[in-house]
Parts: structure tokens; C-alpha cells; sequence
């Protein structure tokens, strides 16, 4: 597995940076891993071009490169009639990060939703969401997403969506009651 061990690889290069026997094995495994990965880049479809030159962007911090990328992944794709496809729902999800980035929070709401509408228990569209919708001040939109996690399985969620949502749960009923005692 050649994707596999290259991706090894850089890992240790990283934790190991100048390791001699890691360089080696670089140097062998590189090489091959680039000609693979160009092949299958020039296998893509127009749609799933833009959605990896997002990727890209978003790998180099360009987000609103990114942005731009997977916008026209979507619109490719929507007028294709596959809007709701698995790659649809990456790119609104990538795209969301993105705006995410950029604190443009309704941008990460309409794409969370976008995700959520096919995949209601999507994790990371309900985290995305909910701190998007408390960077809005929807702190009730918030809270309900937040639950929504909560509610879910702890293998399915992971230690730090459980830990974060927990936090933002104690944080927005605070706030929420804050809210209501100034109201009255």
C-alpha cells in the first residue's frame, strides 16, 4: 500500500524531522506515491477536480481559494442533477470548514444544513453548526444541536466533539438563562 506508507512516512518525518532511515524510505516511496496520485488526478471528472484544488487550498490556509473550488464543485454538480451526492455532501462540508476559517458563520450554517438534510446525524455538520450558530448569537439553535450530539453514541461522537459539546452545553445554558432573566 503504497498511499499508505507515504503517508507513514511523512507522519515520522514530521515526529522524526532528519531521521536518515526515514529520509531513505522517503526517497523510494515518494517517487512512487506521486506518480499514482498524478494518475488518478487525471482520472477525475471536471466536479471532483475542484473539489481536490479545494483541498489543496484549504491545505495552504487559501481559504477563500477554497471556497471558490468547491463552489464550483457544487454548481457542477447541481446542474448534473447530483446536488445530493456523497461528493456534494463533502464539498458543502469542506466548504463549511472553510467559512468556518473566515468567521463567516452563516455561510457555515447553510452548508451544515445542506449536510444535515441527507445525513441528520452528521457529527461534525451539528459541532460546525452549533458554534456557528452561537457565533450568530442563535444560541437556542445552538444548544439544540449541541443535544443532538450528545444524545448520540460516544464511539460515534469521539472524546473531544463529547468534550467540546459538553462545554458548549454548560456555556449556552448560561447564557440562555442570562438571556431569559434579562427578558423578564
Amino acid at each position: 500500500d503504497i498511499a499508505g506508507a507515504y503517508k507513514t512516512l511523512e507522519l515520522a518525518s514530521r515526529l522524526d524531522a532528519g531521521n536518515p532511515d526515514i529520509e531513505r524510505m522517503m526517497g523510494r516511496v515518494k517517487p512512487k506515491y506521486e506518480r499514482m496520485e498524478a494518475q488518478r488526478r487525471s482520472n477525475l471528472s471536471q466536479d471532483e477536480v475542484h473539489k481536490e484544488r479545494g483541498d489543496d487550498a484549504f491545505k495552504n490556509a487559501q481559504f477563500e481559494v477554497a471556497i471558490e473550488h468547491y463552489s464550483k464543485c457544487l454548481d457542477l454538480l447541481s446542474r448534473s442533477g447530483k446536488s445530493l451526492s456523497e461528493l456534494a455532501m463533502k464539498a458543502h462540508s469542506n466548504r463549511a470548514a472553510c467559512y468556518k476559517q473566515i468567521s463567516n458563520f452563516d455561510g457555515v450554517i447553510e452548508d451544515c444544513t445542506a449536510v444535515l438534510e441527507v445525513d441528520p446525524d452528521n457529527v461534525k455538520a451539528l459541532v460546525r453548526r452549533a458554534q456557528a450558530f452561537e457565533g450568530v448569537e442563535r444560541y437556542r439553535f445552538a444548544l439544540q444541536d449541541v443535544k443532538m450530539v450528545l444524545a448520540m453514541p460516544y464511539a460515534k461522537v469521539g472524546k473531544s466533539n463529547m468534550d467540546m459539546c459538553n462545554m458548549m452545553q454548560h456555556r449556552l445554558n448560561r447564557t440562555v438563562q442570562q438571556l431569559k432573566a434579562g427578558n423578564c
